[in-house]
């Protein structure tokens, strides 16, 4: 009876134990005493427990107002600082379970004013943003960051909401790496969102921020989308077994689905692409919803052979075109493109074509013609102008423009260095490329659609002690006087990374530090300068000093070797209009890779290899 009595009180102590030994959290430091109306704050310190999701009670509070967090460990926080927070000195404080910490001074300051053509920038708490950020129908920017936190920004740049992917669903860690952010016209978006572990999960979001439902798929790769159809319901092309296409209703109500022929549970993922829409005849109804994808089995021969897949709105298969592509090559631009007259375009390299661009009509998937760049390294995604005529990149130094047939209409050499595809205002007026220069530094460069003539430039400046580069293409607004791109930073040290969301203003007048394309600047960042958050020469601690969204933007645009019109002369690397046989593409050497651009455009994506990791150790299982 003793040595019982003795192990129930042994039992009572263990079960009290972790009760009497948790502490309330203890702050010791914040990573600035000062930070924009936007901005984040780091917090470090002990006795932080788990993130607000995962257990109750834990918040940070400034001003008393609980605001939104990101990261949360024990012994570190990212806090935000929300719209509703107030301006002025104040005071930030950790609540958890086990009570609050002491108060420690903080002070809220308005956002900067616009730099240049920046209206703002914000920081997000993962290493960058990989897609595209979604608009909502009042304008605010919504995305995702690397680690799944969900950013919602109005117009003026100030924070709304965050949404903690991976902890709502259960999990401490996570990706946000899982496809662009789809917005509907009510405002609710729907995110893809991989917590740690074989899932991948489906995120709707009402206008709020706040959850409305959760669809989860085991064992699943995001293949392309999500994306909001014309009828506003929400389409994604998933791996999941028996998944294949979805369409569901905003309320989650899966309306259809189809596997596809060859199946796309054994797609091969790379990068997940936009599913796009369009007629599956010209100047017809939006009826068709577009993607391509990398199967994973073998097919004629070829490891993993990618195919253009064409769904109907109801869910039956239109065609299903195999793309002479191998995968690595056309997984980096293997984004789609739908043209106005319906017909459906995509970027491919295999032998012994050689990199090209394809157009393929709508109903059949047939290949109607295609365009062999020289050099011929990397093609990348079009944009189309309300006439049909297209802009494409290639080798990373040159963009061109084609008309509707595939002839030329002129041609550019822009500066060396690995670039993402263009982007078209919604007007046809201006292109915006957004890459790394030659030298380590990030740029976003307007060109007119016209003529290719250079418009303006922007530099993105050193950042915590390394460089930045833009991680997705440029995002016009829908009146086309905005577009939101976002950098990642390379090379960060590992307590701290962050990447950043600009909101660059297209139509504004030529401001110091920026140039026409004709005359000389002032005020170029030096990219080998160390700047902190502000842009003045400093030293980088890791974070910046005020977490402040200014940074020096605008910067010289260095006019480039002249448009080129006319029409294609001797076919030397022009169209090869209504062309769809095998041609040697003068810039393979058996393997597309002859090149002006010694890194190719695909070095930006080897610049990156956080964009894929969470994926390469899924893809053995």
């Amino acid at each position: 009876m003793r040595l019982v009595l003795q192990f129930s009180s042994l039992c009572a102590v263990l079960a009290i134990a972790p009760s009497v030994l948790a502490a309330p959290p203890a702050i010791q430091s914040l990573s600035s005493a000062t930070v924009t109306h936007n901005g984040r704050v780091r917090i470090f310190g002990t006795d932080f427990g788990k993130a607000p999701g995962l257990v109750e009670g834990a918040s940070v509070e400034i001003g008393g107002v609980p605001v939104a967090t990101a990261r949360w460990e024990d012994g570190a926080i990212s806090a935000y600082v929300t719209r509703d927070v107030p301006l002025g000195d104040t005071t930030l404080r950790v609540v958890t379970s086990e009570g609050a910490s002491a108060a420690v001074p903080l002070t809220i300051e308005p956002l900067p004013p616009a730099d240049g053509r920046v209206a703002w920038r914000f920081q997000v708490d993962g290493m960058g943003i990989q897609h595209r950020s979604g608009i909502g129908p009042d304008g605010t920017a919504i995305a995702v960051d690397a680690l799944g936190f969900v950013y919602a920004l109005g117009h003026d740049g100030l924070l709304k909401w965050i949404h903690d992917g991976p902890r709502r669903a259960g999990h401490e860690f996570g990706s946000g790496s899982e496809g662009p952010v789809a917005v509907g016209a009510d405002g609710s978006s729907y995110v893809g969102i991989e917590p740690l572990g074989p899932d991948l999960q489906l995120h709707a979001l009402a206008p709020d921020g706040t959850l409305k439902w959760i669809l989860n798929e085991p064992w699943a790769n995001t293949v392309s989308g999500p994306a909001i159809g014309p009828e506003g319901d929400v389409y994604w092309a998933v791996t999941a077994p028996g998944g294949g296409l979805q369409r569901l209703k905003p309320s989650g109500e899966l309306v259809w689905s189809n596997v596809g022929e060859p199946p796309l549970s054994g797609a091969y993922y790379e990068r997940s692409h936009e599913l796009l829409f369009g007629p599956s005849r010209a100047n017809g109804p939006i009826d068709q919803a577009y993607f391509a994808a990398t199967l994973g089995d073998i097919y004629n021969g070829m490891p993993t052979p990618p195919f253009l897949y064409g769904f109907s709105l109801d869910g039956q298969q239109r065609f299903a075109t195999y793309v002479k592509s191998m995968s690595g090559s056309f997984s980096p631009r293997g984004q789609a493109a739908v043209a106005p007259d319906g017909r459906v375009y995509l970027s491919s390299w295999g032998i012994p074509e050689g990199w090209g661009l394809h157009a393929y009509e709508p109903g059949s998937g047939e290949r109607v013609w295609s365009y062999f760049p020289d050099p011929g390294n990397v093609v990348s995604m079009p944009e189309f102008d309300a006439d049909g005529n297209l802009y494409v990149m290639h080798d990373g130094s040159y963009l061109t423009s084609l008309d509707a047939e595939g002839s030329l209409r002129w041609e550019i050499f822009m500066e060396t260095g690995s670039k993402l595809g263009p982007s078209l205002s919604p007007d046809g007026s201006t292109i915006l490329i957004d890459g790394m220069d030659i030298a380590p530094d990030g740029e976003l460069d307007a060109y007119d659609s016209a003529t290719g003539a250079p418009i303006w430039k922007v530099l993105f400046p050193i950042e915590n002690g390394t460089y930045q580069m833009p991680s997705a293409r440029a995002r016009f607004t829908v009146d086309g006087t905005r577009a939101y791109v976002s950098t990642a930073i390379g090379g960060q040290p590992e307590e701290d990374v962050y990447g950043w969301l600009y909101a660059i203003e297209v139509e504004e007048a030529t401001e110091p530090g920026e140039t026409d394309g004709e005359g000389s600047t002032t005020g170029e960042p030096d990219p080998g300068t160390d700047t902190d958050a502000t842009g003045e020469p400093g030293t980088s601690t890791g974070e910046p000093s005020s977490s402040s969204g200014k940074a020096p933007t605008t910067a010289p645009n260095e006019t480039a070797t002249g448009a080129e019109t006319g029409a294609d002369e001797g076919g030397d690397g022009g169209s090869s209009a209504g062309e769809t046989g095998a041609q040697d593409d003068p810039g393979a050497e058996g393997c597309g890779c002859r090149s002006a651009n010694p890194g190719g455009a695909g070095g930006l994506l080897l610049a990156l290899p956080w964009l894929v990791r969470a994926r390469r150790s899924r893809r053995g299982r």
